[in-house]
């Protein structure tokens, strides 16, 4: 499907009964969709401002937390928000598996 888009990825995501998370999200990245994503706060924050604009939001505060990465061994929670203004935050507890410097 991405590639018959031209797209850089695909993401799906489906309302999930569970009262920790509205949404179970899976994401492909890459050229294109070559691996799945565990936590994608990009993918994530362009549903969120998806569903704002379809008055789809879970809850009038405009907050909701998603799970992703389960089927590839990472359960993430991602928290999102959008505001007032239509801005979107994400937000989640994190482990560091790169870090480093980068020159231009």
């Amino acid at each position: 499907l991405a590639r018959a888009t031209d797209s850089m990825g695909l993401c799906v995501f489906a309302r999930s009964d569970d009262p920790v998370y509205y949404l179970a999200v899976r994401a492909w990245v890459g050229a294109p969709a070559q691996f799945e994503d565990a936590a994608s706060g990009a993918a994530n924050a362009t549903l969120a401002a998806w569903l704002a604009t379809r008055d789809a939001l879970p809850s009038a505060d405009g907050r909701y937390r998603i799970s992703q990465g389960r089927e590839v061994g990472h359960d993430a929670i991602i928290e999102l928000q959008v505001d007032g203004d239509g801005e979107v935050w994400s937000g989640g507890r994190v482990v560091t598996v790169v870090s480093g410097e980068i020159e231009w």
